[in-house]
């Protein structure tokens, strides 16, 4: 199969460069382009590290060196809508089926064979959404503080505030889209480490051009709560060919401390995965887990890639 020569992105800002110093590649996916991250060698197992809401590769800032000096071939997207990718106008644009669609054209086109999965948030559902389009390539899933399935409905999730309020025709809008209270007041608003002014801009100053965030509000609205709802269907088929994963390694890495998805997600997903290992918990971190402990999470990670499928393909 042919790779395609990838072309590099938009320079990023200077002030950006010290914190985030890898090239930014992107691939044409279903018409829009992707932005992502590709470091190790092209022989080396590649590890997919996939973010959620409202955060982009720089997330994962943290784990590229520790991957690639242990061998590992680092691939980190930014989910249409988000980061370096394409941001569309068009909430119909960046639905559940969407995402998953994407990352299935990114595997391809980059020929990724026995690849990871490392999700978390919507990098769960929408990476195992994935690699369920291409079994014969999974090695492995790498899974924190996410959920796969529609039996389980946590308070976070059922709550006046802030969830249904970002749900309302009108004042949703306002709050995410005008003020911006997710994507540039996300992370840094429940860190535990505590952020540097530069940091805090690193997560947010992709979404500084007006109207640029559409995928924030539509993520939210995407979690399907009842039958019915958006993303439904699809969560429904992922939960359903769980047993299918059965024979894959599969790691839980769970922050106890995160208000979205607390300790019982993990419980639940250990239901589902019985071979999954853990959940291995990670106290003084909140939901972006990665950003608060990122060394101690890839330093669990690696050792587990290690002996559950190693570095080469």
């Amino acid at each position: 199969m042919e790779i395609p020569v990838p072309s590099v992105m938009k320079q990023k800002p200077a002030w950006l460069r010290e914190l985030f110093p890898w090239e930014q590649k992107t691939l044409r996916v279903n018409g829009r382009n992707m932005a992502y991250l590709d470091e190790g060698s092209r022989g080396a197992r590649p590890v997919l590290l996939l973010h959620g809401n409202p955060t982009w590769g720089f997330l994962y800032r943290d784990f590229l060196d520790p991957l690639v000096k242990a061998g590992y071939r680092a691939v980190v997207p930014d989910w249409i809508g988000s980061g370096y990718s394409d941001h569309p106008r068009v909430d119909a644009a960046l639905t559940l089926a969407h995402h998953i669609a994407d990352l299935v054209s990114l595997i391809d086109q980059l020929d990724l064979r026995g690849f990871v999965i490392v999700g978390q948030d919507w990098g769960g559902p929408q990476g195992v959404g994935a690699a369920l389009q291409r079994l014969d390539r999974l090695a492995a899933l790498v899974l924190m503080n996410t959920w796969l399935y529609t039996d389980y409905v946590g308070k976070f999730h059922q709550s006046p505030l802030p969830w249904t309020t970002w749900h309302a025709p009108l004042i949703g809008q306002l709050l995410m889209k005008r003020f911006k209270v997710l994507s540039h007041a996300g992370p840094s608003a429940i860190t535990r480490r505590g952020m540097t002014d530069a940091q805090k801009r690193g997560y947010h100053h992709v979404f500084d051009e007006p109207d640029s965030d559409h995928v924030v509000l539509t993520w939210p609205r995407t979690i399907p709560l009842r039958e019915g709802d958006r993303g439904w269907a699809d969560m429904t088929m992922i939960q359903r060919r769980l047993p299918e994963l059965a024979r894959t390694p599969t790691l839980l890495l769970w922050a106890p401390e995160d208000a979205v998805f607390p300790i019982e997600y993990a419980n639940r997903l250990k239901e589902l995965m019985p071979h999954a290992e853990g959940p291995i918990l990670f106290e003084r971190a909140s939901h972006f887990l990665q950003d608060d402990r990122g060394p101690d999470l890839v330093a669990a990670i690696i050792p587990f890639l290690n002996s559950a499928a190693g570095n080469r393909v």
